[in-house]
Formats: C-alpha cells, sequence, structure tokens
C-alpha cells in the first residue's frame, strides 16, 4: 500500500485563512482508513505559528494507533526543528529537546482525567509569565479555573480521549498566543442535540449561542449547569486588547474589542479549537471587585 504523501502549508498564522488552511491539511490525517500510512512533508513550511501546532498533534494523536504516521526526512527547516525541539512538539520527528526559552509555551497533550495537570499547566505556563499585566492572585486562580472549564469541555461534550495545548510569546508583538485543540463532537453537533432533547429549535450559530453566559449543554447539577469559562475570560479579554477564537466544524468566532463576529470557513473540523491572545503590552492592573472569585466584575 502506498504512502499517502501530506505537504505541510508554507505559512500559517492565526487568523481565519490559518485555520482554514491548516485544517484542510489535518484533515488528510483525520480520514485517512484503519492500516493506511501516510509521510508528513514539511519541506515548504516558513513558519508556522507555534501555537497551531496543537491542531496538527490533535490529528496526530487522533490517527497514530490505527496509522502509520512518518514524516519526510530532513524536511523540517533548522529554525523550526529548534523551536520544535524546545517546545516538546518535535518529539513526533525525535527531535532533541533543546532547553526551552520564554518564547515558548510547552506543547503538551492530556488525557480526559488530566484536568489537574492541565491546570498546573496554565498556571505555570501562562498565568505566571513573566511580563504579564498585573493581576490579582484572586483573578488568577478564577481565570484559571475558567481555561480549565474549557478543557473540561472537550471530554464532556466532545467525547475526546485527549486534548492538546501549545502556545508562544511574540517579543515583537508583545503578545502571548496559545491554543487549545481537541478531535471530538463539534459544537454545533451537541448544542443540535440538546435542543432536539428538549424538543426546541436550534440556533443558527452553535458556536455563538454556547459562548452565552449560563449557556450549556451540561446536565443541570445543584442549581449549575456550567457555562462559565468564557464569561470573565471574555471581560478581561476585552479590556486587555486581546482576541480569543474558536473554530468547530465549519463555525469560526472571533471576539475583540468586546465585539463579537460569526463567520463560517471553507473547511470542517471534527472538533473544537480554542485560541486565546493576551497583549503584553497591558499597562492596566486587573482584580475583582470582591477577593470572592464568584464570576464578580473586573475593574
Amino acid at each position: 500500500m502506498s504512502n499517502k504523501h501530506i505537504i505541510i502549508p508554507k505559512k500559517v498564522y492565526s487568523n481565519k485563512k490559518g485555520y482554514e488552511t491548516l485544517i484542510e491539511t489535518v484533515c488528510s490525517i483525520l480520514d485517512m482508513k484503519n492500516g493506511e500510512s501516510c509521510i508528513l512533508d514539511f519541506s515548504e513550511v516558513k513558519w508556522i505559528d507555534a501555537n497551531l501546532l496543537s491542531i496538527i498533534g490533535a490529528a496526530i494523536e487522533k490517527r497514530q494507533n490505527e496509522c502509520r504516521i512518518k514524516y519526510r526526512s530532513n524536511s523540517i527547516n533548522q529554525k523550526q526543528a529548534d523551536l520544535w525541539g524546545r517546545n516538546g512538539f518535535g518529539k513526533y520527528f525525535n527531535l532533541s529537546e533543546n532547553k526551552r526559552y520564554d518564547t515558548t509555551v510547552d506543547y503538551k497533550v492530556f488525557g480526559k482525567t488530566q484536568a489537574k495537570d492541565f491546570g498546573e499547566y496554565i498556571d505555570e505556563n501562562l498565568l505566571t509569565k513573566s511580563g504579564l499585566p498585573e493581576i490579582s492572585s484572586a483573578l488568577k486562580r478564577t481565570m484559571s479555573n475558567n481555561i480549565q472549564e474549557i478543557f473540561g469541555n472537550a471530554p464532556l461534550h466532545g467525547e475526546c480521549e485527549k486534548v492538546i495545548s501549545c502556545g508562544q510569546y511574540f517579543h515583537k508583538k508583545r503578545e502571548l498566543i496559545f491554543t487549545i485543540a481537541d478531535c471530538g463532537n463539534t459544537i454545533k453537533e451537541n448544542v443540535e442535540r440538546f435542543f432536539s432533547h428538549i424538543n426546541a429549535k436550534s440556533p443558527p450559530h452553535g458556536i455563538a449561542w454556547a459562548v452565552v453566559e449560563d449557556n450549556s449543554t451540561k446536565e443541570i447539577v445543584n442549581g449549575k449547569s456550567g457555562g462559565k469559562g468564557l464569561a470573565l475570560l471574555k471581560e478581561f479579554i476585552s479590556l486587555n486588547g486581546g482576541e480569543i477564537h474558536i473554530c468547530s466544524g465549519k463555525e469560526i468566532w472571533k471576539y475583540k474589542n468586546n465585539d463579537e463576529k460569526v463567520d463560517t470557513i471553507s473547511s470542517n473540523f471534527p472538533g473544537t479549537i480554542v485560541t486565546i491572545k493576551i497583549r503584553m503590552d497591558d499597562k492596566k492592573s486587573y482584580s475583582l471587585t470582591s477577593e470572592v472569585t464568584d464570576w464578580d466584575d473586573l475593574f
């Protein structure tokens, strides 16, 4: 049986075009039949935003047990090899792990029972990052819990086995960006299933509905149903001037400057991608209106 030849795109950035291009590529991995082989060819790659490696990794982790995934020898240029060796993505290609620098946010694969490990990862790699805007300890704990809820939604709603995260600090842009990806059910699938169960018409855009505070497909327990994961995080990102992107299925949702945009993408991603950008040149200080971390407003 011949190897499927998959060429990784030349340049991929964290924008709509970048998501479409990379999703179309990784679907070549995800659509392989059990027992098939493929060769990943990185010879044309000039740049891939490091946070987006989590999307490639999600596809590899999803299919590596059913398919044989190899890569073209010597196709990874030295610049990318150095970066992937530093952040841990290079483990797939036997690239030596180099000394970490403050530009990298580690590439990590988490099983669905590793919520505690994921929380420690968020705290160590993001919320204690040197150069972050001044954030109170109480707010950091709440933000950490928010991001962990996003992680928890993947195995709960998406019915996936693994969640992959990676990021990078861009010195020139003064921007910290990281992406969480999984290959499970799409948000639209979960929302449609939820509305079907309650015999109601499903909203036209699943992501736009799911990101509204208190909207959740979780079962209500003790009067709580979830839906909090992005609420306070959205408020911080808006004040900070950062961005949040969510891709799932053929939907893409973008949040910036307190403005939400919903669009469709040409590629269909069988899972969910969440990207968070934080501006590091933000001189404002952030805290909760109360030290009680109960979804208080920021000031």
